[in-house]
């Protein structure tokens, strides 16, 4: 949303009125500072006259008191429990008129004061106090006018962005440009969600202040932050009571006022509302995801041509090459509200890591289980490596072509999900053989496939089972093996390295030469 000259002049928020700005802009210029010099900053929200003995009782926070000094205590004791109490009050500071029942603030006032930093101020007599609370009260209800206009004028801006805006981007920068700070949203995890200028050139939440941005009990907002200056304010963004978001304004160069404070709640809910929104249209489109993809991991496909349109426009390729995957949460069945946000925050990091590498959701979500299609050609070691946290598991399948071989992965991921670990990442390969040993009869038919297809046709295929059996028949010992063979040691070296690149194995693993061993003797007495 862009604001012209005019409007962002007028968007500027009126500064707060504080001791130094009185001392400069009202009959308080008269006045002369005595002590607390140095905390002329604090803010001066009334003017009050008091003279009477209790004067603790008749002043509140932020206020400046008037006095004649008439019933200003005159033991150094008591002046230091009055100058005390005023300080624990909040007082803005004392203004005292002088010269006539006092000259000047006591030595011990002035003393205890200074110690306190607690402003004392001295005025001229004959400057009347109703000249000094009019001006003083005019200035503050001006502001509070201007503040009003301008809480007015942020509700008008901000609803304007909330029925414009695509993205949290777009309303970070209409905040923005209200507040003229830097604005950006992260998610519970410190993931960029949008902000008001790119993500390079922001400063981010360190990771002490996504910490403690978690524990924000309310969607109310906080200062975070007083490390390596870096100091935030933080605004939990929340759907149906749940944290979802945070919202984070750049405070480092100056504290955000009260007003600005109330903007960031309400863009904070605002972008509640966007939220709500982008997810309701998200959960749309992920239940047809999700019913694309249970009818193919469930045998349910039928290839007829709309089905087959349907499948196009969600990214499958029906001729494509495949992996199955399963992540297993480390969540208790049936999931509590907080596993189920855990698996809600992993479906989208799953979700934005897929789309990162050019790949379509094509996921489904089942009790602690996400099932995930992945193209063949992409790393499963490299996509685990992205997304793992040390106790979620992975299982991946065969690779898979056609709708009845995805189904089939399906059937080999749910093999594999009972044995797995914490952090565990294990494919469908690694237990096959393990289940030929247990006389699984399709492991036994899948590990025999894939070693004769490997073998070859023909001549070549001969020649390489012959050079196989020799070597199991030899416990893999090549000078016995040529002798057998009746060839020539490096001839069989040469014979050992096509084989190792036809099976794609290293043939000097003792794993390996004992699935060898198996597989020659299999498909021996198979008669192959």
């Amino acid at each position: 949303m862009a604001m012209g000259d005019g409007d962002a002049n007028a968007a500027r928020l009126p500064a707060e009125l504080d001791l130094a700005t009185a001392l400069r802009e009202t009959n308080l210029r008269q006045a002369r500072v005595v002590a607390g010099e140095r905390s002329l900053g604090r803010p001066l929200r009334w003017v009050h006259m008091v003279d009477h003995p209790d004067i603790i009782a008749w002043v509140r926070e932020g206020q400046l008191l008037l006095t004649t000094g008439y019933h200003w205590p005159d033991e150094p004791e008591a002046e230091r429990a009055l100058i005390e109490a005023l300080v624990d009050k909040g007082l803005a500071g004392v203004a005292l008129a002088v010269p006539r029942f006092l000259t000047a603030f006591p030595e011990t006032s002035r003393r205890v004061a200074a110690s306190l930093d607690f402003p004392l101020l001295e005025i001229p007599w004959d400057v009347p106090f109703s000249q000094i609370t009019e001006e003083v009260h005019a200035w503050l209800i001006a502001r509070q006018g201007q503040l009003i206009a301008r809480a007015e004028r942020i509700h008008r801006d901000l609803t304007r962005s909330a029925l414009t805006a695509r993205s949290l981007g777009d309303i970070a920068t209409a905040l923005s440009l209200l507040l003229e700070r830097d604005v950006l949203f992260t998610g519970l995890d410190g993931e960029w969600l949008g902000g008001s200028a790119e993500l390079e050139t922001m400063r981010l939440p360190t990771p002490t202040m996504l910490t403690e941005a978690q524990f924000l009990a309310e969607a109310t907002a906080r200062s975070l932050g007083e490390e390596a200056g870096c100091r935030m304010l933080a605004c939990p963004v929340r759907i149906r009571e749940a944290p979802t978001a945070t919202l984070w304004i750049d405070e480092t160069a100056s504290h955000v006022s009260e007003l600005e404070r109330r903007a960031a709640e309400q863009a904070a809910l605002i972008s509640a509302l966007h939220l709500s929104h982008q997810r309701a249209l998200q959960a749309q489109e992920t239940r047809l995801g999700y019913a694309f993809v249970d009818s193919l991991l469930e045998g349910r496909f039928e290839a007829t041509p709309a089905a087959l349109e349907r499948a196009s426009l969600q990214g499958w390729e029906p001729h494509g090459a495949y992996h199955v995957c399963a992540i297993l949460l480390n969540e208790p069945v049936p999931l509590t509200r907080e596993g189920l946000l855990r698996r809600e925050r992993w479906e989208r990091r799953l979700g934005d890591r897929l789309e990162a590498l050019g790949l379509p959701r094509l996921i489904s979500v089942s009790l602690n289980q996400l099932l995930f299609l992945v193209r063949a050609d992409i790393s499963t070691e490299a996509l685990w490596r992205e997304l793992s946290d040390g106790e979620a598991a992975l299982a991946i399948s065969r690779e898979a072509r056609g709708a009845a071989a995805i189904a089939q992965g399906a059937g080999d991921v749910a093999r594999l999900l009972p044995s797995l670990k914490a952090g565990e990442r294990r494919d469908f390969e690694t237990l096959l053989f393990t289940r030929v040993l247990e006389g699984d009869s399709e492991a036994r038919k899948l590990f025999l496939a894939r070693i004769s297809r490997a073998l070859g046709e023909g001549a070549r295929r001969h020649n390489a089972l012959e050079t196989l059996s020799a070597l199991a028949a030899s416990g893999f010992q090549l000078a016995q093996t040529a002798r057998a063979l009746d060839i020539h040691i490096s001839t069989l070296r040469y014979r050992i390295e096509r084989l190792e690149t036809a099976l794609g194995m290293n043939l000097n693993d003792a794993d390996i030469r004992l699935q060898l061993q198996v597989a020659v003797r299999l498909l021996n007495a198979d008669g192959d």
